[in-house]
């Protein structure tokens, strides 16, 4: 027996010690071995846990595409001894293909959950036309499973300057880039729920050499005091969601759900959380997002025919940032109309100043990576130390799934809806600075 097989074992005698404790008293034999039980209990559930990590660290590594086999033989061991949808094969359970699934995906996790297994023995022969379906809340991970499996879909390696590239030859760069986006830049973690930090805006460093003190009154020996402008912020748990609708013959072909999850989930939560983290206006129940926090820098340009005055007041936002003790810029953040004009920047013999139109090197911007985000109006660029903004989870990614909504029990459709509940915080504004036409101040 595998380690939770022999754990599932000993947990079983507990349980029948535990009821024979009710009725009656223990004899000597028996509280020997709760004794001996209560320590091999406790060692074979330190080494699951220990293997757990070990196979999310190797999956990890693997990118993430190992079969689920472990799960599969756990889940031979139901206590019914029955196959998914109720099938049996010569008493032996015949295996769903839907355990075949990788088990890091989300889409994966919902569709193994205990509450579609249910949906899908009740409905074996899948779902007649006007039939209520409520599959209920389930939480198929945590905000940093959701994120892990952004970067596996991204599959891309990112540093300060760009991204690290493994594959050079002299004239051909092999490596093939997505697009950076806010949610690849800031800081992630968790968090039990609401509390007040204090934001600071801005800093002054007083640091110095002191002298020794001469007399009393000796001022120049007075230890220095460093000034910090701050304010009083309230991180709040807030749920981001979104939905989409799905045929019920979809819903009930698990590995197609599956993978049709795995690709709305780019989409859906990504477009919401992006959205709020920006443009958020801290009031009717959203999140206060960057362009609506006190203390972040501004600076303005006049824009000319081209993107060469938005080039030179980046370089300047720049400064602004690195002056500040600290103060370092991450990333540049643009809108695709802004990053089209960025490569179509032209020397005056016509010459694009870029990688040109064959060209798949970094996208940088004064060294600083490029990202994108179709939340900016053209002309406007957010940079900074983007690890000042951190997304904290606070509940995980769940989703639920019903077609208690409009008339979709009677068009045979399903609405899906993804959850994940977090709260936002920005906590240094200062360090962070938007740059922006100088028509477009209010």
């Amino acid at each position: 027996m595998n380690l939770r097989q022999q754990l599932k074992a000993k947990m079983a005698r507990v349980a029948e010690l535990a009821k024979a404790a009710k009725s009656r008293d223990l004899t000597d034999d028996e509280l020997t071995e709760v004794d001996t039980l209560a320590d091999e209990v406790a060692d074979l559930q330190a080494k699951v846990r220990k293997a757990d990590v070990a196979a999310k660290r190797l999956a990890g590594l693997a990118g993430g595409d190992q079969d689920d086999d472990e799960d599969d033989e756990d889940d031979d061991e139901d206590d019914d001894g029955d196959a998914p949808a109720g099938r049996k094969t010569g008493g032996a359970r015949a295996v769903d293909r839907v355990e075949r699934l990788h088990a890091k995906r989300l889409g994966s996790k919902f569709v193994k959950s205990d509450a579609y297994k249910a949906f899908r023995k009740a409905h074996p022969g899948g779902v007649g036309q006007g039939t209520p379906i409520n599959i209920g809340r389930v939480k198929v991970g945590t905000m940093e499973d959701w994120h892990d499996g952004r970067r596996r879909r991204k599959a891309t390696l990112t540093t300060q300057v760009g991204r690290v590239q493994p594959i050079r030859y002299p004239t051909v760069d092999m490596v093939e880039r997505d697009n950076l986006t806010i949610l690849d830049l800031i800081s992630r973690g968790e968090a039990d729920g609401a509390f007040d930090y204090v934001q600071v805006t801005g800093v002054t460093r007083n640091a110095a050499v002191v002298p020794e003190s001469t007399s009393p009154t000796d001022t120049a020996a007075l230890k220095p005091v460093s000034d910090m402008a701050t304010q009083i912020a309230e991180a709040k748990p807030y749920t981001y969601a979104d939905g989409y609708d799905i045929t019920n013959q979809l819903l009930t072909d698990a590995p197609a759900m599956a993978t049709y999850m795995d690709q709305e989930l780019a989409y859906s939560l990504d477009w919401v959380i992006e959205d709020k983290l920006l443009a958020g206006t801290g009031t009717n129940g959203e999140p206060r997002g960057l362009l609506h926090t006190t203390g972040v820098q501004e600076l303005t340009y006049t824009p000319g025919a081209d993107a060469r005055a938005q080039v030179v007041a980046i370089r300047q936002a720049i400064t602004r940032v690195t002056r500040l003790r600290g103060g370092q810029v991450t990333a540049v953040l643009m809108s695709p109309e802004d990053d089209e004009a960025w490569d179509l920047l032209k020397d005056n013999q016509e010459r694009f100043l870029g990688q040109g139109p064959f060209g798949v090197g970094p996208s940088t911007s004064w060294g600083r990576a490029r990202a994108l985000s179709e939340r900016l109006a053209p002309g406007t660029v957010i940079l900074g130390d983007w690890r000042q903004i951190a997304l904290l989870d606070v509940e995980g990614l769940s989703i639920l799934a019903f077609n208690q909504h409009k008339d979709y029990a009677q068009r045979n459709m399903t609405y899906v809806r993804a959850e994940l509940r977090a709260e936002q915080v920005i906590w240094k504004p200062n360090r962070l600075i938007v740059v922006k036409p100088a028509e477009d101040e209010d």
